[in-house]
């Protein structure tokens, strides 16, 4: 027996519009119940092919397929080679959507019932080949979203518009999942600042403005020096030439508090030096910033090839490339030092001025892009490549630095604040 709620349960029993949207705070419960409506559309369906939608086939594969195996069990069959799923002898087919390209994949194609995943994250091109390809008699869309910016061509272009469209839309927040406890629903509000407390929590539809790490507070997230040694230490690296070179260090001790803690900065500017290195000297530079430490990964900017290539033909071990999901990434650092586990050593004095100064691009709030200005951002970027790829993608699902393990890691440390 499902235990919904009753706006759950409302959107189950009205979800008939040619476009249903369920949009708002996460872990509100939005994805749980239109999944659910997306299995019972499923088995009534009009005839014909049928798809399920995600930024790429990883986002599918854990927030789609996953949930839908567990729900259904045997009933569910995934194959991951063709990127299909099977319910009840119906096949569905799996597309990822991660760049305006995207919408040739299903360019010729047609449907009779769509589950897209987290909407705002797919190019708006996609979307428009997307409806124009459910053109069968009672196709249906089902959809998901958290808020973004009010200028989002999701919410201008349809949500806007609900009057005009064959549209319904529900707005959810964190009271509308039953399965959440009190603590839980407490721990959650907490773990967010700014704007994503505002678009995840509050579940408005607000511009991302001013400075992005608004809540920095040095009383807060710095520490005069290192709490200790440990055997785990990971670096970032934002590669530039004519513009900044940053390197960052990170200790990580999972039994200490805070138990990350960014310990020294590497910082080059050839403009204000008026001398620009080579390749072959920043390697070396990188060598001389490592030496000592047990290292257990450095994670480069990925477009920096012929830096990495000096690297390698120097000896440097454990050159990997750095995850570069910008908002992901942000959000992600974010997090790390609103729980408290993550600090920064204040003879990091780039990195901490960065902090301060690092702002959302103004141009781009009218064409709906969070998007950062390109100033002010060398070692926040290699901090970002670090903290994101390291504990927020690569790490094995046992590892991971979850918000549960953050919300654990604050209360055994609770008294040492």
């Amino acid at each position: 027996m499902l235990n919904l709620s009753d706006k759950q349960k409302h959107t189950l029993a009205d979800a008939d519009a040619r476009i249903n949207i369920w949009e708002g705070a996460v872990r509100s419960g939005k994805s749980f119940v239109s999944l659910i409506r997306w299995l019972e559309y499923i088995q009534e369906a009009p005839d014909g092919n049928l798809v399920m939608i995600g930024r790429t086939a990883t986002t599918i594969k854990h927030n789609l397929v996953d949930e839908i195996c567990k729900l259904l069990g045997a009933d569910a069959r995934y194959y991951s080679g063709k990127n299909e799923l099977t319910l009840w002898g119906k096949r569905i087919y799996l597309v990822g959507a991660s760049d305006s390209r995207s919408e040739q994949k299903i360019r010729g194609s047609t449907f009779s019932g769509a589950y897209v995943d987290e909407a705002t994250l797919i190019p708006e091109a996609f979307w428009t080949m997307l409806l124009s390809r459910l053109s069968v008699d009672g196709s249906k869309l089902f959809t998901t979203t958290n808020p973004d910016s009010p200028f989002h061509w999701l919410k201008k272009n349809y949500i806007d518009r609900i009057g005009e469209l064959d549209m319904k839309i529900w707005k959810f927040n964190i009271e509308d999942n039953p399965s959440l406890t009190e603590a839980f629903k407490t721990n959650l509000k907490q773990e967010y600042r700014g704007l994503w407390y505002r678009r995840y929590i509050s579940g408005e539809w607000c511009l991302a403005q001013g400075t992005i790490y608004d809540f920095f507070d040095e009383s807060i997230h710095c520490i005069d020096f290192p709490p200790g040694i440990t055997n785990e230490y990971y670096i970032g690296v934002d590669y530039g030439t004519t513009n900044p070179c940053a390197f960052v260090l990170l200790g990580h001790n999972p039994n200490s508090y805070p138990n990350m803690w960014i310990e020294k900065e590497y910082y080059w500017d050839s403009r204000k030096t008026n001398r620009q290195k080579t390749d072959q000297e920043y390697a070396e530079d990188l060598k001389k910033f490592i030496e000592g430490y047990p290292i257990q990964a450095i994670y480069v900017d990925p477009s920096a090839e012929s830096f990495k290539l000096e690297c390698r033909r120097q000896g440097i071990r454990h050159i990997i490339d750095a995850e570069n999901d910008v908002l992901d990434g942000i959000r992600f650092v974010s997090t790390l030092l609103t729980a408290g586990t993550l600090k920064i050593c204040r003879c990091c004095k780039h990195l901490l001025q960065e902090f301060a100064s690092y702002k959302w691009d103004p141009k781009c709030l009218d064409l709906g892009v969070d998007k950062p200005s390109k100033t002010n951002d060398h070692c926040l970027d290699a901090l970002r490549y670090l903290c994101f790829t390291a504990f927020g993608k690569n790490m094995g699902n046992n590892d991971r630095l979850t918000p549960e393990k953050l919300r654990e890691l604050r209360r055994r440390n609770s008294g040492i604040l």
